[in-house]
């Protein structure tokens, strides 16, 4: 099934490659059909965000009202008390993350269909490409071509040393994947190998655009012109996540150290995941840090379009006084009495301001 899936997107942007007569072009057009393909979830992202924004003041107010205290026991008893009230409010968390969820594996089956169009593109079978990979990376004594292919992801290098040659200079494919076939386990003849190949020669598509070939791999150790591509992905990736947290819902606790060990990470992560995708940048075909770049800007701009056409509330300080008398007034009290009607008091002292005999001291001991 997945394959078929793979097979259904692949034929989609060997048609657009035909139209624009260049891949890196048509996978721009492809990266904006995916983007608005994802728009719903992105739309339900943001839907989640705004109301979690409305109950913002409600939960600031639970928060609130245990500030100061930083056992355990108090700690756990916010966490009840805000997800009792998510739960009235038949509000999850979580329900955000399962939309990216359920776009991993769309996201997953996209880079492979970009980063293997003979397989899915031109459907030329995986026997025919492993014989024809063999053939082109090995030894000259052993009967290869002894040519070096930089990357093992994918088979866009592949193409473009097909489209440089001509099939002619792959003719000694033939003898050799008979001779060796039985032992590499190619299960192909040479003629089928051949025939495969040649019979979708003039339909593989070009990877140039501007003199660069990004069917080639930048190398780390060769300085080259491509080396532009890892730098353009960490310069887009470090300012699409930058727009994104700005368009974006972001929650916080009230809670100084917490906020800031928070921002601390997002720091972090600002310089790690942009170098990630450097390094990957210099391990694949530029032709994929390409489309990164497509879909990092791509999604940003989405996401800042959604957050102006739906924006998140934003509340005064009167909104959240008015939720903390909300919350101070409505104590929860069926949920410390038991059946006998005994109310039940916590060791810890947490909830003296829940009871009129200690509700008074408690206060003065937490405004002191």
């Amino acid at each position: 099934m997945f394959d078929t899936i793979l097979g259904w997107i692949g034929s989609f942007l060997g048609w657009l490659d035909s139209i624009t007569g260049n891949y890196v072009w048509a996978l721009f057009i492809f990266a904006i059909i995916v983007e608005i393909i994802l728009l719903p979830f992105t739309i339900k992202q943001q839907q989640n965000s705004i109301k979690q924004a409305k109950l913002r003041p409600k939960e600031m107010a639970i928060r609130n009202k245990y500030k100061g205290r930083n056992d355990r026991a108090t700690q756990m008893k916010v966490s009840e008390e805000i997800q009792a009230m998510y739960q009235k409010e038949n509000f999850s968390p979580f329900s955000g993350c399962l939309q990216l969820f359920i776009q991993m594996p769309i996201i997953l089956a996209l880079y492979q269909v970009v980063i293997n169009p003979l397989q899915h593109v031109l459907h030329v079978s995986e026997k025919a490409i492993l014989a024809m990979q063999t053939y082109v990376t090995a030894a000259v004594e052993e009967g290869g071509l002894g040519l070096t292919v930089n990357s093992q992801r994918g088979t866009i290098e592949l193409i473009s040393i097909i489209k440089e040659k001509g099939m002619e200079f792959f003719s000694g494919i033939v003898g050799y994947v008979d001779s060796v076939g039985s032992v590499k386990g190619f299960g192909i003849s040479g003629q089928e190998t051949y025939d495969a190949f040649a019979s979708v020669a003039d339909k593989m598509p070009d990877f140039t655009v501007f003199g660069l070939n990004l069917a080639e791999t930048p190398s780390i150790d060769t300085p080259s012109l491509l080396w532009l591509i890892p730098v353009l992905t960490f310069l887009v990736y470090f300012g699409t996540m930058k727009l994104n947290r700005k368009f974006t819902y972001q929650p916080t606790t009230g809670d100084a150290q917490t906020d800031a060990q928070t921002g601390c990470s997002n720091k972090t992560m600002d310089i790690m995941m942009p170098m990630m995708s450097v390094w990957i940048s210099f391990i694949v075909p530029a032709a994929i840090g390409v489309y990164w770049i497509f879909k990092s800007i791509l999604g940003s701009v989405k996401q800042i379009i959604i957050s102006k056409a739906m924006p998140v509330p934003t509340f005064t300080e009167e909104d959240y006084k008015a939720a903390e008398k909300e919350v101070n007034a409505r104590m929860d009290k069926s949920s410390k009495v038991e059946k006998s009607g005994k109310a039940v008091r916590s060791l810890h002292h947490i909830d003296d301001e829940d009871f009129e005999d200690t509700r008074e001291a408690a206060l003065k001991h937490k405004e002191a």
